[in-house]
């Protein structure tokens, strides 16, 4: 017949030691050793930083104080590098808004009022910007009711958003241009002429 050695001779669960009635002895759990000796530890560590000695200033021959030494040489920078967005500078060199004064008075005198009106080039006239394209469409064909031809661009700003600008033109000559100015200011819309440098 099979025997259960697991549980001893007797068959009951207890151990030699009870049996013989004495207590079982326990120690100290292992991981509270290793945090008694992680505390002595740091104790006399902390105990060692704080009671060093500090150092002394290095004295020179004589008791005088050394020299200060030669400055640090200087790391030469490189060069600057070109910005990769040249938007920013080119487009106002190519892009020029004419106020509406000076252009009435450089039509009417046929002298230019300003340099950039004597500048080459040819002129714009844009009547709006929108957000949704069929807006843009929607004004384009209500110019088209005025008789005047007129194109939807789309522009993206800052590589995230889109709008459609509603432009008449490029005109030649700064009075064909104020002409269709005119006719807009007529009919009630706001145009805003622009200098398209050559």
């Amino acid at each position: 017949m099979a025997r259960d050695y697991a549980k001893g001779r007797g068959g009951s669960g207890r151990s030699a030691a009870t049996r013989r009635g004495q207590p079982a002895r326990r120690g100290m759990p292992g991981w509270l050793w290793g945090l008694l000796g992680l505390s002595i530890g740091l104790g006399a560590a902390a105990w060692v930083w704080i009671d060093r000695p500090a150092k002394p200033l290095p004295v020179a021959a004589g008791g005088a104080q050394p020299a200060p030494s030669a400055p640090p040489k200087a790391i030469p920078l490189p060069p600057k590098q070109p910005s990769r967005f040249a938007f920013y500078e080119m487009l106002p060199s190519y892009e020029v808004v004419i106020p509406r004064e000076d252009a009435a008075v450089s039509a009417r005198t046929g002298k230019p009022a300003t340099p950039e009106i004597a500048a080459p080039g040819q002129y714009l006239i844009q009547v709006g910007s929108f957000k949704t394209r069929d807006e843009a469409e929607r004004n384009r064909a209500s110019l088209a009711l005025l008789g005047v031809e007129s194109k939807v661009e789309q522009v993206t700003i800052d590589q995230t958003e889109s709008w459609f600008r509603v432009r008449i033109g490029p005109e030649s000559t700064l009075p064909r241009a104020q002409e269709i100015m005119q006719r807009l200011d007529e009919n009630g819309i706001k145009g805003m002429l622009i200098k398209v440098k050559a």
